[in-house]
């Protein structure tokens, strides 16, 4: 069993801080409701509490009660399911029991990394500060972890998947666990489909170490748990690739906009315990990464790290998430038009970073004065994480997609266009997803480029959104004289009128 790899005091406080991390997500779910839509829930998940609740009312995987939509992972919505069915009409009730299911995911994740360090470790240390220990503190406590474990979306579960994954490729020893770690990976694809990335992976290693039968099984146990939203993606919508994946891939970006939002993502993964505001100026940015990436060579130099981390930990292990994490970075950085999204795809990198500065502060806990340095950076670290969870959750910028929300439920006969439709959708069925994501029509429409048509053919009398977003849209309609004109702002949100298909 795992829990034999750890002695009774190391499990006694895995289990304390997996506990915590459960009772950190509990206050969310008590805030008003405005601030339930604000993080560390954003408007994408409230696409996925939306399908959540018509599935649960037998309407299938729809926004909207109708037409179907494949832009969500589907697992942590089928987890999503009972929860609104049970909660019935009650739907606010339903998302803040979320909260508790992501903390349970977290927690599972918690035991994760402890068992995966553990696994890693040639010769287990279980006296002073143990690898498995220090991982579980840094999954607990860290603040863009928990920001990425509790964003409502698919990122904890599917980091919780591919932990498991590593740790029965570690064992990986006969076909039956094959068999386990092939539905794992099964799994881990219905938590996130860029996972399949990782299963060729795996087999592509197995082939090149003559383990063929192993390799054989991994992929029809993958691919047999994986089929069905295959199947679905392709008979219903002729894709494999969501709907929500073709949408990030049709607006225009700034030149450079991802690269900037890559350096961004990759910089806040290294500075790890210590918060960057994202308004942080790319020059500013790019030195601070350099600096820290300066300060770790030289650490990593001057104290023969990784010749002690290879002693330390069995590293071959970690190889097939390596090339996946590098084949992430280089696809969504210079083939995938979503830079807002960088830093939750590079998930798999915060993950091998995290084992990595695990073993390494194991290392040099034993040095007095390094021991010192550790312990004033984990509380300044604990300081930034305490600062952020406050800050962010309970005093958030503003509720503006809810107070839109609010106007659209005031008028039910006006159908309303919005890009950022999650929480306006759920709340208020008169409003439409625009940018595709949910919305297949509208996604063929914007690939078509004919948005105007759309909008014309469908009858929308007012579309919304920040400034920026929805004057693009109406220039794009302008150009098919179809006109919106504005009607004043409603917070961040602007909203335009339907006036007519001339000047």
């Amino acid at each position: 069993m795992a829990l034999a790899l750890f002695s009774r005091k190391e499990k006694g406080i895995v289990s304390t801080l997996s506990i915590f991390a459960v009772i950190l997500r509990v206050p969310l779910a008590f805030r008003s409701i405005p601030f339930l839509t604000t993080l560390p829930y954003g408007d994408d998940a409230f696409y996925l509490f939306s399908i959540a609740k018509h599935l649960a009312a037998g309407h299938g995987p729809t926004v909207d009660g109708v037409s179907l939509t494949n832009g969500f992972q589907p697992l942590i919505v089928l987890l999503y399911t009972p929860i609104f069915w049970l909660c019935g009409s009650n739907t606010w009730l339903a998302v803040r029991w979320t909260f508790l299911l992501n903390g349970i995911i977290a927690a599972f994740t918690i035991w994760a990394v402890a068992i995966l360090l553990r696994t890693l470790e040639r010769s287990p240390l279980r006296e002073g500060a143990s690898i498995p220990i220090i991982g579980a503190v840094i999954w607990t406590f860290t603040f863009t972890i928990f920001a990425q474990m509790t964003n409502g979306l698919e990122t904890g579960l599917a980091s919780l998947f591919l932990l498991v994954a590593m740790i029965l490729y570690a064992k990986i020893d006969s076909i039956t666990r094959g068999w386990a770690l092939g539905f794992t990976l099964g799994f881990a694809v219905l938590a996130r489909i860029d996972a399949a990335i990782f299963v060729v992976i795996l087999v592509v290693i197995l082939l090149l170490k003559k383990r063929i039968r192993i390799a054989v099984v991994i992929s029809i146990a993958s691919f047999l748990v994986s089929a069905p939203w295959w199947l679905f993606n392709w008979i219903n919508f002729g894709d494999l690739m969501p709907t929500s994946g073709q949408a990030e891939n049709i607006w225009p970006l700034p030149p450079g906009e991802n690269i900037y939002r890559a350096i961004q993502a990759v910089s806040n993964i290294a500075s790890f315990i210590f918060y960057l505001p994202n308004s942080l100026s790319l020059p500013l940015r790019i030195l601070w990464f350099i600096v820290l990436l300066t300060v770790i060579l030289f650490i990593v130099k001057r104290t023969s790290l990784t010749s002690r981390l290879i002693k330390m930990l069995r590293i071959d292990i970690l190889l097939p998430v390596l090339l996946f994490l590098i084949i992430l970075f280089f696809y969504y950085t210079f083939f995938f038009r979503a830079p807002h999204f960088l830093e939750r795809y590079f998930q798999p990198l915060r993950i091998v970073w995290s084992l990595l500065v695990a073993a390494g502060v194991a290392i040099f806990w034993r040095k007095k004065i390094a021991r010192k340095l550790i312990i004033a950076a984990g509380m300044l670290g604990l300081v930034f994480s305490m600062d952020r969870y406050a800050v962010d959750y309970f005093n958030p910028p503003n509720t503006d997609l809810y107070t839109i929300a609010l106007w659209a439920r005031a008028h039910p006969t006006e159908k309303i266009g919005m890009l950022q439709s999650g929480v306006a959708g759920f709340i208020a069925p008169n409003v439409i997803n625009l940018d595709g994501k949910v919305n297949a029509e509208a996604l063929r429409a914007h690939q078509q480029g004919r948005l105007a048509e759309y909008l014309r053919n469908e009858h929308f009398t007012y579309i919304a959104d920040d400034k920026p977003l929805i004057e693009d849209i109406a220039e794009m309609a302008r150009n098919h004289n179809l006109y919106f004109d504005s009607t004043g702002m409603i917070g961040s949100i602007q909203l335009m009128k339907w006036r007519g298909n001339s000047e």
